[in-house]
């Protein structure tokens, strides 16, 4: 009874908090990012944040198998992704991760970058159709064009202009509706907040219709282009190692892993990178100046010190896109000297890791030529917007061979404006896409097609 009294009282705090600081990255404060490890004895359970470097390690590397993904996580995500990698660590976790990295294995970085400038020109001519380059919305418009990205390169089939807008609009409105503080005093029962956790379910039952009618019912069939693309390539793979074959519902969990962390860690950046780019004319003419010089605009060019990659690297900094990743400690451990209890809830936190005061320098100015020296480009274990370790996200090489591109398509064809509107911050529930959405106006440079 005491503990259920703990975590009612709790759940009445963290309410509280969820209805009047709304974003769960602003209840960070500055000990946070100074600080190596704190660790908080509530009264349910211990809670501990680790910055150091040696948490990293012990937390999402050496010791991943100790600290599994925390029960926080799955009534967050399964509603959408069902038992999909992201949320599960069923026993077969390591073959489906394997099948993941076998279909991203087989899209080398000439196919992302031509497939990217491909639809990104598809894209202009219907932002000069709708009237859209005097006000963009560049949240909406990136996330459709990276899920187009995705969708293409993976399953040779993409959704229907009309599918697209409606599954990344209803993907906004599950992330608002996703607040990991809700869960937090249940470490993972769905008690709290039945009404949102209904508005949730419903959101989501309709993405993975929009997937199943588009995606699942075409890697069944024999005939479409989809059977034979790089992601059906890698389950057919994997059922040829003795693996069972995926249900229906199973293959439609996997999918929408697939379509949503593929297209939302590019999606959130270039949200970020776009912002940035338009309140600053003369980093623009940087941009395009070191893009000219380098003499072609794709990712073959672009050297780890190019000021392309480098404007990248500074926006995943600053803007991470997965802000946390929650573990539960599943035994006791030491760490930076502090015990750790068994069933503690552990943080480890690109977020507060990339504007620590004691790994950077003028940790939150937006600076990307720190990126463009070798001691700024040595970042293990503090420069994380991929993950770390066996959990790491495997479509990393992906996501940047597409945001290169596309940044370098854009930036070629537009001169980018600010639009005087209220400052989007990050949402933070489940990414740090922003909260609200992001406008900037086009202006088509002299001579771009």
């Amino acid at each position: 009874m005491r503990s259920l009294a703990n975590k009612v009282a709790l759940s009445c705090v963290t309410w509280l908090t969820v209805r009047f600081a709304r974003r769960p990255l602003r209840l960070f404060w500055a000990s946070h990012f100074r600080r190596d490890l704190l660790c908080y004895d509530l009264p349910s359970f211990q809670l501990v944040i680790g910055n150091s470097r040696d948490a990293v390690q012990r937390v999402l590397v050496r010791g991943a198998a100790q600290y599994p993904k925390s029960r926080v996580m799955k009534p967050l995500l399964s509603p959408v992704i069902g038992r999909g990698l992201f949320a599960s660590e069923d026993p077969d976790v390591a073959t489906i991760r394997r099948m993941f990295v076998r279909a991203i294995a087989q899209v080398d970085d000439e196919a992302v970058v031509a497939a990217s400038f491909r639809l990104l020109e598809e894209y202009k001519a219907r932002w000069r159709r709708d009237g859209l380059l005097k006000r963009l919305p560049v949240s909406a418009e990136m996330s459709r064009l990276t899920v187009d990205v995705v969708s293409e390169c993976l399953f040779r089939m993409r959704f229907t202009e009309a599918e697209s807008a409606a599954f990344t609009r209803l993907f906004f409105s599950y992330q608002k509706l996703s607040s990991p503080l809700r869960l937090f005093p249940w470490v993972g029962k769905s008690v709290f907040a039945p009404i949102r956790r209904f508005r949730q379910k419903r959101v989501a039952e309709r993405m993975r219709a929009l997937i199943r009618n588009r995606f699942v019912h075409a890697l069944r069939d024999d005939s479409s282009p989809a059977a034979s693309a790089p992601f059906a390539r890698a389950v057919a793979e994997r059922e040829r190692t003795g693996e069972a074959p995926l249900s229906d519902e199973r293959l439609l969990d996997e999918v929408a892993v697939m379509l949503l962390a593929g297209h939302e860690t590019s999606a959130s950046a270039m949200s970020w990178l776009l912002r940035e780019l338009a309140g600053n004319e003369a980093l623009q003419q940087r941009l395009r100046q070191d893009m000219q010089a380098s003499g072609a605009p794709d990712t073959r060019a672009a050297s780890e010190a190019s000021l392309l990659k480098s404007l990248i690297n500074e926006v995943l900094r600053l803007y991470p896109p997965i802000p946390i990743y929650p573990r539960d400690a599943t035994q006791a451990d030491t760490i930076e000297g502090r015990q750790i209890k068994a069933g503690a809830f552990v943080l480890v936190s690109p977020w507060l890791i990339h504007r620590h005061a004691e790994l950077w320098g003028d940790p939150l100015s937006f600076n990307p030529d720190r990126f463009r020296t070798p001691s700024s480009a040595d970042a293990v274990n503090r420069f994380m917007p991929f993950g770390s370790g066996p959990r790491a996200c495997p479509g990393s090489r992906f996501a940047m061979a597409e945001m290169q591109a596309l940044v370098s398509g854009i930036v070629q064809a537009f001169d980018l404006r600010p639009v005087k509107e209220p400052v989007a911050q990050p949402l933070g529930n489940l990414t740090t896409r922003p909260d609200r959405e992001i406008h900037v106006t086009l202006e088509p440079l002299p001579g771009a097609g």
